[in-house]
């Protein structure tokens, strides 16, 4: 279903896709999260939904543009139609003796031989990289050359 919902509070452009699950054989209806606003004057206007191959909707309004979405997207559809690759188990519980630190220190773990705390890695490992991300504002990152 696709067109303008504008009675009461209710002032939005409607997307909404109805889709046949293949394993359940029902239909569900999928919503367009955060939809466009309906223009608030007295004037016309032409509401336009573009289905694009790669699975982009675009929603315009008097020729522009004011919604891109992706169907299978979570972020844009709710339900989303690609379900979540977990599944909520409601009888899952942690074990009695689940241990909640962080790390847990191995009592076998040993240093090799030759290992130095005092040793540095040398500066021509890494790359330095810098963005201007202002005019006046420069960042710097440094990331490690894998070998």
């Amino acid at each position: 279903m696709f067109g303008l919902d504008k009675c009461g509070s209710t002032n939005k452009v409607h997307f909404i896709l109805k889709h046949k699950n293949p394993k359940t054989g029902k239909y569900v209806e999928h919503h367009l999260k955060f939809p466009p606003f309906v223009p608030y004057d007295k004037l016309s206007h032409v509401y336009t939904a573009i289905l694009k191959p790669d699975n982009e909707v675009r929603i315009l309004v008097d020729g522009e543009e004011k919604k891109k979405a992706n169907f299978l997207s979570a972020d844009d559809f709710e339900p989303p139609l690609i379900p979540s690759k977990t599944i909520p188990d409601p009888d899952d519980k942690k074990l009695e003796d689940w241990d909640e630190r962080a790390k847990i220190p191995d009592p076998d773990a040993v240093k090799p031989d030759d290992w130095d705390e005092r040793a540095k890695i040398p500066e021509h490992h890494f790359v330095t990289i810098q963005t201007n991300t202002n005019l006046s504002y420069f960042m710097k990152y440094k990331f490690w050359l894998s070998q």
